[in-house]
């Protein structure tokens, strides 16, 4: 007999103290918790031990896809270290219809699997718009006719592509343009084979930017496109190896305790929330320029790694965007909002560039950068001068995992090439060569960190004010807050609270040493009743997908709120209907069955 339903009672959030502070309902509800960001990394090391610096670039690349600068990472590192587990576990969390996991995919394949065909007006082109065998001759014409101009659209907008390996080299090659955001939309033709068997040129347009996450970067045309992303490796310690091991066996011991539970409902409820929010506003950041300044800039590539941590400032700011204050400027038309970052969106992000510059900069694997600073550098202190043989000793006496001289000898090729070592031939073996280290304030990339208060202050961000209204005199420009707020303030103020205190991220994941989140099914409160699953009498299955404006449009879930293509109708205790998604029609049935 089935049981009667039970309501999820949720162990990150304090639902009731939220609303009855802030009187908010739904996805605004968790967007007002100043432990929001916390709580989401916290929920993800239940099933990812360690990696701290992996799992949180994840998660905000992966957010970027629904800003105007997507973000690219790049995860390198030996095998079995956890690239691929880190990506799938972080993106569960993430609409899946916004993330493509992608293998070797010809261009072919990717067309087919992504590609909207439409005709030269930008309409769909549905296989049931074909004429049957009894059409007119007109009829079939036209048909050809407007399949002649046809064209596969790739719309790769608030996507989040996960290369799990090496894309084919067409692929990427089409990609490429995209990638790089060097343009908006790229045209290209293919030979392809039509139902027949016949060769027919195939014309796709790949459209937008995406997100992208490339979990295998040893081909060298993969490394090309390394300087417009960020380059990361999980950790390879032996206390993560132990944490995944006891893990591992958790989940054979207790399967149940890692099921979804409320609180994943609505954490990916609000990423659904805040996908959608993002549409509506954009953020700014006052500081910008005068960090511009004092960021290093001696080498080419400063231009792009300071573009890139103006990205994450950017998205860990839209992330806390109820939290952050707003710029409204005031039109006859109505108003534009912005929101601000703040010092703590910068020191959270100059936290984490300063645990992945390394990396970054020279694209060198965590294991390589691990072999310098642990074994080269303790040779180059007893000798000036040093061989491959001396590293291959000290190496295998330091560590478990034992590496051959070739091994060594490719870890010593590569740290030369990135300004690490430097080799000549030895004068009294031909055979070998003589390696020397290039000392540290030698390298490119020389970085210290830059104070918050060193480059703004309250007279700082009053000039950035006067300078955005001067810049847009026809408007009337004041400070609120927050986006919740109605009142206006002043630049003292939004100072006071903003600006001046100092934040913590010195343990960027904030989660693993708070406990073990709870998996439960207890009776909650009213409120959060609420906000749970409607009692559901029926479903009716129908179609959602709709063509307006040049674009797909589906009905938002009226539990999750975000859009996907099966949806379903449903009818609630009241007779009123509103529309469900298939992932929450799933696990509604499945709680009302446990």
């Amino acid at each position: 007999m089935r049981r009667e339903f039970k309501q999820h009672k949720s162990y990150l959030f304090d639902l009731k103290e939220l609303r009855d502070k802030h009187g908010l309902l739904a996805g605004d509800l968790l967007a007002v918790d100043p432990e929001l960001y916390s709580k989401f990394m916290q929920y993800i090391s239940r099933t990812v031990k360690h990696d701290e610096v992996t799992k949180n670039m994840v998660f905000l690349t992966a957010l970027s896809a629904y800003t105007k600068e997507p973000i690219n990472l790049f995860l390198r590192g030996e095998s079995s270290i956890g690239k691929s587990y880190n990506v799938r576990e972080v993106l569960r969390l993430f609409p899946k219809n916004d993330v493509w996991f992608l293998g070797g995919l010809s261009p072919t394949a990717l067309v087919h699997e992504k590609g909207v065909l439409v005709d030269k007006n930008g309409d769909p082109i549905l296989p049931w718009d074909k004429p049957d065998k009894n059409a007119s001759k007109e009829e079939k014409e036209a048909w050809r006719e407007r399949l002649r101009d046809s064209r596969y659209i790739v719309d790769l907008q608030g996507k989040i592509l996960v290369f799990l390996e090496a894309p084919h080299i067409q692929t990427y090659n089409m990609l490429r343009p995209i990638l790089s955001h060097d343009v908006w939309e790229t045209s290209y033709k293919f030979a392809d084979r039509s139902g027949k068997g016949k060769l027919q040129t195939t014309h796709v347009v790949i459209r937008g930017w995406a997100a992208t996450i490339f979990c295998s970067t040893e081909e060298r045309y993969v490394q090309d496109l390394a300087t417009r992303g960020f380059t990361i490796t999980p950790e390879t310690t032996e206390d993560k190896y132990q944490a995944a091991n006891i893990l591992t066996g958790e989940k054979a011991a207790y399967p149940w305790k890692f099921k979804e539970d409320f609180d994943f409902m609505l954490l990916q409820g609000y990423i659904g929330f805040l996908k959608n929010k993002l549409k509506e506003i954009d953020v700014v950041i006052p500081f910008g320029e005068a960090l511009g300044r004092k960021f290093p800039s001696k080498f080419p590539r400063s231009m792009r790694d300071f573009k890139h941590i103006l990205s994450i400032i950017k998205v860990h700011a839209l992330f806390h965007f109820a939290q952050r204050p707003a710029l409204i400027m005031q039109t006859e038309n109505g108003e534009s909002a912005y929101i601000l970052a703040v010092r703590s969106d910068y020191e959270f992000a100059m936290e984490l560039w300063g645990k992945i510059r390394e990396t970054t900069e020279t694209f060198a694997p965590g294991h390589i950068i691990k072999f310098y600073y642990e074994v080269v550098e303790e040779v180059a202190e007893r000798s000036e001068e040093f061989h491959v043989e001396d590293l291959v000793e000290k190496w295998n006496e330091k560590f478990e995992d034992k590496r051959s001289s070739d091994i060594i000898r490719k870890w010593v090729d590569f740290l030369c090439k990135i300004g690490y070592m430097n080799k000549k031939p030895d004068p009294n073996d031909k055979r070998r060569n003589v390696l020397t280290i290039i000392k540290a304030n030698e390298k490119n990339g020389n970085y210290t960190q830059i104070k918050f208060s060193e480059f703004f202050t309250l007279e700082t961000f009053k000039e950035w004010l006067n300078e955005a209204k001067k810049i847009s005199e026809e408007n009337q420009v004041l400070l609120r807050k927050n986006l919740l707020s109605d009142e206006e303030a002043s630049p003292e103020d939004i100072w006071q609270i903003y600006y001046c205190k100092n934040g913590d991220f010195s343990d960027i994941l904030l989660g693993e040493k708070q406990g073990v989140v709870a998996q439960s099914v207890e009776e909650n409160s009213e409120f959060q009743k609420s906000v749970q699953f409607p009692e559901i009498h029926k479903f009716e299955e129908i179609k959602a997908l709709y063509w307006v404006d040049g674009e797909f449009t589906f009905h938002p879930c009226g539990i999750c709120g975000y859009s996907k293509l099966t949806s379903w109708k449903a009818e609630t205790f009241k007779n009123e209907q509103f529309w469900i998604c298939e992932d929450c029609k799933e696990r509604w049935e499945r709680s009302r069955n446990e």
